[in-house]
């Protein structure tokens, strides 16, 4: 039976947007402190009660887990980015009070589409967070650069949502029910429903060879959008997946099991070969994300030897990378704007210190060289699915990570012994330098004292 009392933490983000549309057209500001307290007050009730809040409503074991801790990341995330986007869209001039209220409705597609128990509420879910994205890519509508990746995000999404939505109705022809529960076993018809469904969700999460969106989106939009959907509505996006994975026992599917193996594979592929010729710095970070999509591929394969908490810890150690790559880059100016080229990372070492050494360490974390956090995450992934028997699939991935180590390499060698082509402007955004501290000293921490992160989610975890 239905309850509004399951939807609290999404009905307090819909009172949060009907404020927020009715003030920010006054005060910018005070929409901005305003969905920050909101979003931490949501992360503190999750944390305290959440766990039992979702179990009285049949959430069970490390499903109602997976939901809460996730909901408790996007929850801070967006508190963070909130406060993280104000001075981005000054320096771009596009700091309107509508760019919050895309946050807002994407944050809240996001809760919905990793709560949802039915393919409709899902649906409903990922085009409430996926219109929000589309928007955020456009945002800077003077630029023409941004308005084609607004348009090109746009018409490829609406051709992924097709096939989200005949999917859930080829399925719901053979089953006669949306719900997941009801949903036991599947014909033909069924098959090639939940592979149409499959092929949405690897398009949103931009796995390749469904990700030729993502390049030109990650070039042409603004970097602090790019931010955004690069981190917390694709994590949205992969919890779904995985249980899509798990909850109808895909590896029991041999069809749809080989489908997932081969586009882990061209992921892991795509995206270190599509890396290596970019010469543009966002066009490179759009790759590294294809890349690693097919290490969290692999992750959700090897999952009777990698529990929930393994692949978990993979996306906060992601998140909080890409989170702090994305910060150095919005506090890399010049007179003309913001640093697009690779070349003009060249002698970051004599510009700015600091910034060089964190691009360091989220650099080494992203090529899982350790002793980063990186290297750990990938660790655990590669011992999972050798475990599983995934010989082939474990050589690919050992195999682009060398191959990505190299473009990473490069790219640090330029920064530390190139000479500079360019001047930098002082820029003064504390959020940004905050984040970027924090990143940094977690990946570089996790070595010397892992304890606390991997005791919180293997405890959380360890227990059906």
């Amino acid at each position: 039976m239905f309850s509004f009392n399951l939807y609290l933490p999404e009905i307090f983000i819909l009172i949060l947007i009907l404020l927020t549309i009715g003030f920010g057209v006054f005060n910018k500001d005070l929409s901005i402190s305003l969905n920050t307290i909101g979003f931490l007050f949501i992360s503190f009730f999750l944390i305290n009660t959440g766990f039992s809040f979702y179990e009285r409503y049949g959430f069970t074991g490390n499903t109602s887990k997976l939901i809460v801790l996730t909901k408790i990341i996007l929850s801070l995330g967006s508190a963070v980015f909130i406060l993280l986007s104000k001075r981005p869209l000054k320096n771009d001039n596009i700091y309107r009070y509508e760019y919050i209220l895309f946050i807002l409705f994407a944050t809240l597609g996001s809760f919905i589409l990793i709560t949802s128990t039915n393919f409709l509420t899902a649906f409903i879910g990922l085009e409430l967070q996926s219109l929000s994205l589309y928007l955020m890519a456009a945002f800077s509508t003077k630029n023409l650069s941004s308005n084609e990746a607004g348009i090109k995000y746009f018409s490829l999404g609406a051709l992924s949502s097709g096939f989200l939505l005949f999917g859930i109705s080829m399925i719901y022809f053979e089953m006669g029910n949306f719900n997941f529960q009801d949903i036991s076993s599947f014909g033909f018809m069924g098959e090639i429903g939940l592979a149409l469904i499959l092929i949405s969700l690897f398009f949103k999460v931009s796995a390749a060879p469904f990700h030729i969106w993502t390049p030109d989106v990650y070039q042409g939009s603004p970097t602090v959008s790019v931010l955004f959907f690069a981190t917390l509505p694709k994590l949205a996006s992969l919890i779904f997946l995985f249980r899509i994975y798990h909850e109808f026992n895909i590896v029991d599917i041999q069809s749809l099991n080989y489908i997932f193996q081969i586009v882990c594979i061209l992921s892991l592929l795509v995206g270190v070969y599509g890396a290596i010729t970019q010469k543009v710095i966002k066009r490179l970070l759009a790759f590294s994300s294809i890349n690693h999509i097919g290490f969290i591929l692999l992750a959700i394969m090897s999952y009777q030897y990698m529990s929930e908490g393994a692949f978990f810890f993979y996306l906060i150690i992601y998140i909080i990378t890409t989170f702090g790559i994305f910060s150095v880059i919005l506090n890399l100016r010049n007179i003309d704007g913001e640093l697009t080229e690779i070349s003009q990372l060249n002698g970051l070492k004599s510009l700015s210190r600091s910034k060089s050494i964190a691009m360091l360490v989220f650099l080494f974390s992203l090529a899982g060289i350790p002793p980063f956090a990186g290297f750990f995450g990938k660790f655990f992934i590669l011992s999972a699915s050798i475990n599983e028997g995934l010989y082939v699939l474990s050589a690919i991935a050992v195999l682009s990570s060398v191959i990505a180590a190299f473009y990473y390499l490069t790219i640090i060698k330029n920064m530390f012994f190139n000479n500079p082509e360019i001047e930098l402007l002082t820029d003064t955004n504390k959020i940004t330098q905050v984040i970027i501290i924090i990143s940094a000293l977690v990946l570089t921490l996790f070595f010397f004292y892992p304890d606390p992160l991997i005791n919180l989610v293997d405890s959380l975890f360890s227990q059906n």
